[in-house]
């Protein structure tokens, strides 16, 4: 599951050359993955973390309240070790990197179906156990409605103007509320906001 069709295609067609996976469908959105999910039986969905709609550790969690004997790899460009941790805590199997090969991707996905946890050899393993034994918390929480509205388009990469026009508002009102949110968040690049919401992004 990946909202990038170039990169999904991709990785599809790469897999489908390893003689041992069968790949019965790809999305874009986690509400069509876990509709196959409650109607066929699948035994690994490879998951990016940073999706619309619903972050990939969410849907993993859904997902396992849903079909628990589903498997899950997650998949990022971002290899922070408390998204990871996160993850894991969400009851994935694993961390693949977009990074990786596809036969390094295919080892991932062999070692989860044959029960391991699976992290890519680009994560230190020791890092994410740190992550493991530290809580979780919700800062997205603080967020006002309009605020969260924004701060979902600035991850999606929409500039000042863009936002400005899709919501009908001024491009100073935007700029207001993203200098709240971002201090809210104690964030202030767009890549450290995406973090955020691969982290702790929901519906």
């Amino acid at each position: 599951m990946d909202d990038h069709p170039l990169f999904r295609h991709g990785l599809v067609f790469a897999l489908s050359e390893h003689p041992t996976i069968e790949v019965i469908g790809s999305f874009g959105s986690a509400r069509e993955a876990l509709a196959l999910a409650e109607s066929h039986a699948i035994d690994l969905i490879v998951v990016d973390i940073l999706m619309p709609e619903m972050s990939g550790i969410s849907f993993t969690a859904e997902l396992a309240r849903r079909q628990p004997a589903c498997k899950v790899l997650g998949l990022s460009v971002i290899d922070d070790p408390g998204i990871i941790a996160d993850l894991l805590r969400a009851h994935a199997a694993g961390f693949a990197c977009k990074a990786d090969s596809s036969d390094e991707i295919a080892r991932g996905i062999h070692a989860v179906l044959a029960g391991e946890r699976y992290l890519s050899p680009r994560v230190s393993r020791a890092d994410v156990e740190a992550a493991l034994a530290r809580p979780s918390g919700e800062p997205l929480t603080v967020l006002t409605p309009r605020e969260r509205e924004i701060f979902e388009l600035l991850i999606r990469g929409h500039s000042n103007d863009e936002i400005a026009d899709k919501l009908g508002i001024s491009r100073r009102t935007v700029e207001t509320h993203r200098h709240r949110l971002t201090n809210k968040l104690s964030a202030r690049t767009v890549s450290q906001l995406q973090r955020l919401s691969a982290r702790y992004g929901g519906m």
